[in-house]
């Protein structure tokens, strides 16, 4: 048994307040590895927003946490799970000056999609200055994918990058029942319900498609702060069989992807490598994703899954249309799907090349 101790960061692990990706993936971390750690919350809940004043005093207590956390509970190296959004990078950029500035902790970034991965920062601008900051002081950088490495290789130098693609826990799978059949085409939206990831892309998609509304059916699980206003974009469709379902975890999140045909996350721009993207492949529901950041090192457009060009409302019609049609091998995509998961990015793997960084620090 390892005695270090590690400090990991995520929002909320709670599945009825938060959907996010990264909460997944520290729970799974947490869950299958030798090492022992201490929980920092960071972030907001999906369901809740915040005022500016509860906000700051969000932001305050997390420091007085980490202050806290240091004295009382001892940790070795700290794993700061950061997305590359303005608000966070001023957030995490503060926490990581803390543990290691004052404490002089280790600090590994693992960085998680927004906007400034793949979009240069104002090279005079605040949020340049501290990426560079930490990023030069941090022992290990963790990224996505080896185009992540690269991108900020040529940014920011030859710095401890290091590239694990996401992963998940499959084993779930095997204790499913037999995968249920439709003569409707299934479609699945699962995540965190914001403009990002393309919800209204989807809701927009779907005026080409008013003749087929007899033929599929739309199932969303999921929260976010934009869940009424996505409803009311889909109100709009008398005919449109759809339907809301909450948050789900666990089994019910297995069954519900298992028994799908086809997930849609036609994100506009942000994404790392979609953790809900990687269950539905494992669990060989046939994905619909943009051609963003890391997806297409997982997605091999018409192989394992389909890579749009962009997300527009056009293009994704145009691949719903073809599915409805039965022009797409649903069954050659999905099982591709999920033999490339199960083979590369099981957590075993994942947890394996985890424990020998924290282990090399």
């Amino acid at each position: 048994m390892n005695n270090q101790r590690i400090l990991i960061s995520s929002p909320s692990l709670n599945v009825t307040e938060n959907v996010s990706g990264i909460s997944s993936l520290v729970a799974d971390i947490m869950n299958f590895s030798k090492f022992k750690f201490v929980h920092l919350q960071l972030g907001s809940k999906d369901k809740k927003k915040q005022k500016n004043i509860m906000w700051a005093f969000n932001q305050i207590n997390v420091f007085f946490q980490i202050f806290y956390t240091t004295v009382f509970k001892r940790y070795d190296i700290v794993h700061l799970n950061v997305g590359l959004e303005k608000p966070s990078i001023i957030r995490d950029s503060i926490v990581f000056f803390i543990v290691k500035g004052l404490f002089g902790k280790k600090v590994i970034l693992h960085i998680h999609g927004g906007y400034f991965l793949m979009n240069e920062a104002k090279k005079s601008g605040l949020i340049s200055y501290l990426l560079k900051k930490i990023f030069n002081k941090a022992e290990a950088i963790v990224v996505l994918s080896e185009l992540e490495k690269q991108v900020l290789e040529r940014r920011y130098g030859n710095l401890s990058f290091y590239a694990f693609p996401n992963a998940v826990d499959t084993a779930s799978i095997n204790e499913l029942d037999k995968r249920s059949n439709s003569e409707k085409v299934r479609f699945i939206f699962m995540g965190r319900i914001h403009t990002s990831k393309g919800i209204y892309t989807i809701s927009e998609s779907l005026k080409y498609l008013a003749k087929y509304f007899d033929s599929f059916v739309l199932n969303i699980y999921g929260a976010g702060l934009e869940l009424n206003e996505w409803i009311n974009s889909l109100e709009k469709y008398k005919d449109l069989q759809y339907s809301y379902n909450g948050v789900i975890s666990g089994k019910k999140k297995w069954e519900a992807l298992y028994n799908s045909d086809v997930f849609l996350l036609p994100s506009l721009h942000s994404e790392g490598m979609p953790i809900a993207m990687l269950e539905a492949m494992a669990a060989g529901c046939v994905v619909i994703v943009t051609d963003v950041a890391s997806i297409k090192s997982v997605v091999d457009n018409n192989f394992n899954g389909i890579l749009l060009s962009e997300s527009t409302p056009e293009k994704l019609a145009e691949k719903m249309e073809e599915i409805i049609l039965g022009k797409i091998n649903l069954k050659f995509l999905g099982d591709n799907a999920s033999q490339y998961v199960k083979e590369n990015l099981s957590i075993p793997k994942y947890i394996s090349k985890l424990e020998e960084l924290y282990s090399g620090l």
